[in-house]
């Protein structure tokens, strides 16, 4: 039977005070690429991931505080892909928006360095999987889940040996073998001595 995994629990505050980063966190963003054309048409898909990724937090310590284990992700099918592409360097958003994003990386940083809620993300895979992504845009490390301890190997015991008697039934001595060829030292048959020679006839 296959055992259910213990997930420690979470600290009442911790999605409460994660909310409260991103969205703040968001409505930044949405003020300063007003002003910048460029980085304008990524303010709608960071809006969208923050405020996806507070929600989906909440839902996920809910059910946890529940007694209702986490569903894993669907093979082929990342959980929270975005439908645009978004940048991929590791702090590109504090590159963009230099020390006013760097506040909210360091408040962020600190609430998942907080023991009990650096233990709760060790352990639980679904909860680490949403926040990868954003700390990642910000620069900030997340512990990875801590892999399963290995099955023990399996000792494969020898079979005893078999005490049964053999079956020889039916078979009797086996004859010895007749030399098929005289070797060095071998004992030959007599032979017949040769006739005597005859007279010759007159």
């Amino acid at each position: 039977m296959r055992a259910t995994p213990h997930f420690p629990p979470i600290a009442p505050d911790f999605a409460p005070r994660l909310t409260t980063i991103l969205l703040a966190l968001a409505a930044l963003i949405a003020r300063a690429f007003l002003r910048n054309p460029c980085r304008a048409w990524l303010i709608l898909p960071l809006w969208s991931r923050l405020t996806r990724a507070a929600r989906r937090f909440e839902s996920l310590a809910a059910r946890l505080a529940a007694g209702i284990q986490p569903r894993a992700p669907r093979p082929g099918r990342p959980s929270g892909a975005p439908l645009i592409n978004l940048p991929t360097t590791c702090g590109w958003l504090v590159t963009d928006l230099r020390h006013e994003a760097v506040a909210y990386a360091l408040h962020l940083e600190a609430l998942i360095a907080e023991p009990a809620n650096a233990a709760f993300l060790a352990a639980t895979p679904a909860a680490a999987r949403i926040l990868r992504p954003l700390c990642r845009m910000l620069g900030v490390a997340v512990e990875q889940p801590s892999a399963p301890p290995p099955p023990p190997a399996r000792i494969v015991e020898p079979a005893p040996p078999s005490t049964a008697a053999p079956n020889t039934r039916g078979r009797g001595p086996h004859p010895p073998h007749a030399p098929t060829s005289a070797g060095p030292g071998a004992s030959t048959p007599p032979q017949n001595p040769p006739d005597p020679p005859r007279p010759p006839t007159p």
